[in-house]
């Protein structure tokens, strides 16, 4: 059985003006009395965490749309 909240991983692909990069998003999502939180603990490429200085809302954006609404999202996406 998999586990829907606690720290989960997922890759994605992102553009900028110079380069498309791959880079791991590394997320938690917990929640409260109401409703599903998502925080991004850091987001890598490679082994280099590169949280500071990016748009950190466009990344939880990416794990609204593309995981939590469910488009892609198999329990199986998170492990055990």
């Amino acid at each position: 059985m998999s586990t829907r909240y606690g720290q989960h991983q997922t890759d994605v692909q992102v553009d900028c003006e110079w380069a498309t990069l791959d880079v791991t998003i590394h997320w938690t999502l917990d929640r409260d009395d109401y409703q599903d939180l998502v925080s991004i603990d850091k987001i890598t490429v490679g082994d280099k965490d590169l949280h500071e200085g990016w748009n950190v809302p466009y990344f939880e954006e990416i794990i609204w749309d593309e995981v939590m609404a469910g488009e892609d999202y198999l329990p199986t996406d998170h492990g055990d």
